[in-house]
């Protein structure tokens, strides 16, 4: 299961650096948005999932009877980090 995790966070960090390089060569090429229609509406729906899944992360650790083992998760990254 720690396998599914890894991959889990693997492809949500991909996810979003590929939407910020979207955005990024979207601001400085000269090809507009429009004339790639369908690369924008896939990057349009993978910053939606980015986003959902940011917003569902941050409502469990607000919670104080949230999911215990994500706690647990960012507690052993802050430990690993040395924060």
């Amino acid at each position: 299961m720690s396998v599914f995790r890894v991959l889990s966070s693997s492809f949500w960090l991909c996810a979003l650096g590929a939407v910020v390089l979207y955005a990024f060569f979207v601001t400085l090429a000269s090809v507009s948005p429009t004339q790639v229609a369908g690369l924008t509406t896939f990057m349009g729906a993978l910053a939606l999932l980015v986003t959902v899944k940011n917003l569902r992360v941050a409502s469990e650790l607000a919670n104080p009877g949230g999911d215990p083992h994500l706690r647990r998760r960012r507690n052993k990254l802050r430990e690993r980090r040395g924060f």
